[in-house]
């Protein structure tokens, strides 16, 4: 998904040593004269060549003239990349001593030593550890006992010093799974940040490695019963679609390894996991309206695939197995979902019989279960809450939200962090608010005693008396109220508005969680409200919120955010004169929309890997993710669906007009959204734009869709965005 989805490919890397080596000199002296001195002359902007090509379909043609920075082999593509990061320095230089500020300023807030709870797991307590200024964990566990001994499963730190060391780009760990024995550790690696994954396996007593050759594989890894046979994800090669479940024999030549399962409908991708019981492998398979479940028994490595229920369009559901029950999840019969249970030995919907009905307007999303009880997340325009129900006989165990706004999760635990037991009676879960630092509870569902586990290290530098959070609904052009959520220091706010910083997201589902985080604070201390627009997309509302905001529908996700907007300006949160606007990813395409559709109402736009190319990707069957988002914005071979897509693509919308300031950012590595969507569009900016306002692009060319890896990776490109920001509330402008 275009989101907030290991191994190294070295042909594309010495492929942007080569390029940078032999010609980006002579690039940036075209492209900026008088380079020899830049130290002195104000930076100029690159300007990207034309190469017109042309595009036809129903009729209408389309004449795109950047096209050709797609085109990873033309050499000119990270000469031009190259070119716009210099320009963008060169911008940046003039606020480094803000940048470098708030550059420490989230470093000394993140350095500190940090521990997760222990979380028991098939006979053994795991722990995280950060020791103090380390990017990577050490994983550790040791026996439930007094005076039990330590082992190191994972020191990440030492294995990704060595990746880089080797010449990787980065070191981004993927799910790890420990052995049935408790022998070995499976873990996969992204090397490059290109969601493509290397597969390793080593023993945990010796450190030995016994398995490293598997590659261009997804993230997921389940051990069967025996702890010889590994089951693991495929990606097809171009489209880094998950299409195929192998197995494989710990040690063994991956030659050798069975296909057990290939999805061949390309709108439909794979996950896979271990039931909660251990008894089942489970394999998901899913496109956005769409799902099906099939497993097999952990003991049977060997069995043939089992069906739950077929898939038919339309339903969606997800499994768990406890006892002797699987869990579902659905929304048969209940668009914002129910929790059903069903007999192993029958698992199909005709035997599904209903636990807990369906709450319109709060969607049911991940849910846990064990022998004696079950847990839901239910998700609101305040955020999640979470129900607990005791088992067999179904009663509601009250359980207390520790704030009214934020959001109680029992999903964003990994791996061996939380929540495995089965016969366990305690639930952990984590809670975070726009004023309350991450905390970790354990409720007792047999008492309904809660007991804080965990506090983030925030707390330490976070006092939350000194803001105010507040929410307020803002009406949009066909009625729908939008929930806004509002932070601001108390002392700095202004009667006639302050500079306002609107962030937003709204596609898949997916809500803008409204959680603490240490980056808007950094702005809230220097004078901004901090604004969440919850617009349609999301699923703040439930499903109807969702539906509202896909497909035929998307132009609501961009009336909402303006609305929004406009709302902070109205009831004076908000100085007109200084709107700021901020999303990632498929909120980058918001951020691309709204600069079309009112380009007046902003001083300036962060769109941070944006999706803004919408025709073209849609377009290309080739290009990651296309075929399975079909459901989400449309398929070009319609179209009516072609035609709505046209009339938004922030890219072929682009006019000659006068546009916000705006700042970019791309990843060369990125297979979600390719570095070309917004180096296209900064292009078109740069031919077509009226005005003078600042128009940076950023490429990481060691990064992917998330960024650089590690603890501290993304604090200097925060640092910048910030202090752009900031800078052009205080000044209007960079120096």
């Amino acid at each position: 998904m275009r989101v907030m989805r290991m191994n190294g490919h070295p042909t594309r890397r010495r492929l942007t040593q080569s390029l940078a080596a032999a010609s980006i000199i002579a690039f940036a002296q075209r492209a900026l004269p008088n380079l020899a001195n830049a130290a002195t002359l104000p930076p100029r902007p690159p300007i990207a060549p034309t190469v017109p090509k042309t595009f036809e379909a129903f009729g209408q043609t389309r004449t795109d003239n950047y096209d050709w920075l797609r085109d990873r082999d033309d050499p000119r593509v990270v000469d031009y990349l190259r070119a716009e990061n210099a320009y963008a320095q060169g911008r940046l230089d003039a606020i480094k001593p803000l940048v470098d500020e708030l550059a420490a300023e989230l470093k000394s807030r993140a350095i500190d030593a940090d521990i997760s709870v222990p979380a028991f797991s098939n006979g053994y307590l795991y722990e995280r550890r950060f020791t103090r200024g380390a990017s990577y964990p050490v994983i550790v566990r040791y026996k439930q006992a007094p005076g039990a001994a330590e082992e190191i499963v994972l020191d990440v730190g030492a294995l990704a010093a060595d990746a880089i060391a080797g010449g990787n780009l980065q070191y981004r760990l993927g799910n790890w799974t420990i052995s049935p024995d408790n022998s070995l550790v499976a873990f996969a690696v992204d090397f490059t940040g290109d969601l493509e994954f290397g597969i390793f396996a080593r023993t945990i007593a010796t450190g030995q490695v016994v398995d490293q050759g598997i590659s261009d594989a997804a993230s997921d890894l389940v051990f069967a019963a025996d702890s010889n046979a590994l089951f693991y994800v495929r990606n097809e090669p171009k489209t880094v679609r998950s299409s195929q479940v192998w197995r494989h024999q710990v040690g063994g030549d991956p030659a050798a390894d069975v296909l057990v399962y290939e999805e061949h409908d390309p709108t439909f991708s794979i996950s896979l996991d271990l039931s909660k019981s251990r008894k089942f492998i489970l394999i998901a398979i899913d496109e956005e309206r769409t799902s099906e479940l099939r497993y097999l028994p952990a003991d049977q490595p060997d069995a043939a695939l089992q069906v739950m229920e077929p898939r038919r369009r339309g339903l969606r559901y997800e499994a768990d197995h406890v006892g002797d029950n699987f869990f579902i999840l659905t929304n048969l019969d209940a668009p914002d979902y129910r929790l059903m249970i069903a007999p192993q030995t029958t698992p199909g919907a005709d035997h599904w019989r209903e636990i807990v009905a369906e709450r319109p307007g709060h969607h049911f999303g991940h849910f846990e279960a064990f022998e004696q009880f079950i847990a839901v997340e239910v998700e609101d325009e305040r955020g999640s809450a979470i129900r607990v129900f005791s088992l067999p006989e179904v009663r509601e165990i009250p359980m207390p939200r520790p704030d009214e706004i934020g959001v109680a999760s029992i999903s964003s635990f990994r791996n061996n962090e939380a929540n495995s037991d089965p016969d366990a009676t305690v639930l952990r879960y984590r809670f975070s608010g726009p004023l309350q630092p991450r905390s970790i509870y354990d409720f007792d569902t047999t008492t309904s005693a809660v007991t804080l586990r965990k506090r983030d290290p925030a707390s330490r530098w976070f006092d939350a008396g000194r803001y105010a959070l507040e929410s307020l609904e803002a009406t949009a052009a066909d009625g729908a109220r939008v929930p806004v959520t509002i932070v601001y220091r108390k002392d700095l706010r202004h009667l006639a508005g302050n500079p306002t910083l609107v962030v937003g997201y709204g596609a898949y589902g997916f809500s803008y969680r409204p959680v603490f985080s240490p980056e808007a604070f950094s702005v809230i201390d220097r004078g901004f409200v901090h604004a969440i627009a919850h617009v349609r997309g999301g699923r703040e509302k439930g499903e109807r919120w969702y539906d509202e905001g896909r497909m035929l529908m998307k132009r609501n996700t961009f009336s909402d955010f303006i609305a929004a907007s406009e709302a902070l300006i109205h009831q004076n949160y908000a100085d007109p004169h200084a709107v700021f606007a901020q999303g990632r990813s498929a909120g980058g395409l918001l951020m691309g929309a709204v600069a079309n559709l009112r380009p007046d109402l902003y001083a300036g736009i962060v769109a941070e890997v944006p999706f803004v190319d919408v025709i073209t990707t849609m377009s290309d069957a080739s290009v990651p993710l296309t075929t399975m988002e079909y459901d989400e914005w449309g398929n070009p071979a319609v179209q009516r669906e072609y035609d709505y897509m046209l009339s938004y693509s922030p890219y072929d919308n682009v006019a000659r007009r006068s546009y916000p300031a705006m700042f970019v950012t791309a990843g060369y590595y990125d297979n979600q959204v390719s570095y070309a969507e917004p180096a296209k569009w900064v292009a078109l900016l740069r031919a077509r734009k009226t005005d003078s306002n600042d128009l940076l692009l950023k490429t990481d060319m060691g990064a992917g869709h998330s960024g650089p890896s590690g603890r501290f990776g993304s604090i200097e490109e925060s640092a910048e965005i910030m202090a752009w920001l900031i800078a052009h509330a205080r000044d209007g402008h960079l120096p």
